[in-house]
């Protein structure tokens, strides 16, 4: 994958945030490959901060040479979307941060996919840019093509602009879009309200393609509950929406 360097600037400073509940078992690998990024992308460095969201045991330290790491621990588990939540307001605190790429613990984000994110925002692809898996019957569970694809249908029609895939949480979010949206929901759904919120304030939403990777890791999406909770997410912001809040 294509670097970019310009020895007259100093990198940029990107973050990466990695939510994490009870996943020790790949950080250690997906660290050691952002790493290995890190030697090649001359144009950012990374700052990563994994947010131990009430894991129990709870993570201990990683240690990674080259690579800043720090860990954010939640007491108790409040959820994905209190974690990126927790993890935006650290990064927000940091005035030279850029950007921030969310990716999951278990791998089924390839983490040298961060290269394409950052081309796409280099080019101005968007202040919110979300990867897009295809949805291939003999890799994406099928009850997970049907949630995808029904959500980010309603998603694209309340935005008004096409979303190929909701549901994927490996993004870049720009750290104007961090300062302009302000997101409340604690689980997945934070994900969705996120794009919903963004487009509403009129920031522009780009994607890249990604592999569609399932590893076998459990997931913690409550298929019936999740649904609900959802159609309940679209009922509220579409609310809001008609009462002028958004």
């Amino acid at each position: 994958m294509k670097t970019s360097e310009n020895p007259a600037q100093p990198p940029r400073i990107c973050g990466i945030l990695i939510p994490a509940y009870n996943a020790p078992r790949h950080l250690p690998e997906l660290l050691n490959r952002i790493a290995a990024l890190q030697q090649a992308e001359r144009g950012w460095r990374f700052s990563v901060l994994i947010v131990d969201d009430g894991s129990r045991p709870p993570l201990g330290e990683f240690e990674t040479g080259g690579l800043e790491i720090r860990l954010l621990r939640h007491p108790q588990n409040r959820g994905k979307g209190a974690a990126l939540r927790s993890g935006f307001q650290r990064f927000l605190e940091q005035e030279e941060v850029a950007a921030v790429i969310s990716l999951d613990a278990d791998l089924q984000h390839p983490p040298e996919y961060i290269s394409e994110f950052l081309r796409a925002f280099e080019r101005g692809e968007g202040d919110l840019i979300i990867g897009f898996r295809r949805r291939d019957p003999k890799v994406m569970p099928r009850h997970r093509i049907l949630s995808n694809s029904l959500t980010s249908r309603i998603i694209s029609g309340m935005i008004g602009q096409k979303i190929n895939d909701s549901q994927c949480g490996f993004r870049l979010y720009s750290r104007k879009v961090l300062e302009t949206v302000a997101p409340r929901e604690n689980r997945f759904h934070l994900e969705s309200e996120f794009v919903i919120r963004s487009a509403w304030q009129g920031c522009k939403i780009g994607g890249v393609a990604i592999p569609t990777i399932y590893n076998g890791a459990p997931s913690a999406i409550r298929h019936i509950p999740d649904t609900l909770n959802f159609i309940a997410l679209v009922f509220k912001l579409s609310l809001e929406r008609i009462k002028g809040h958004v």
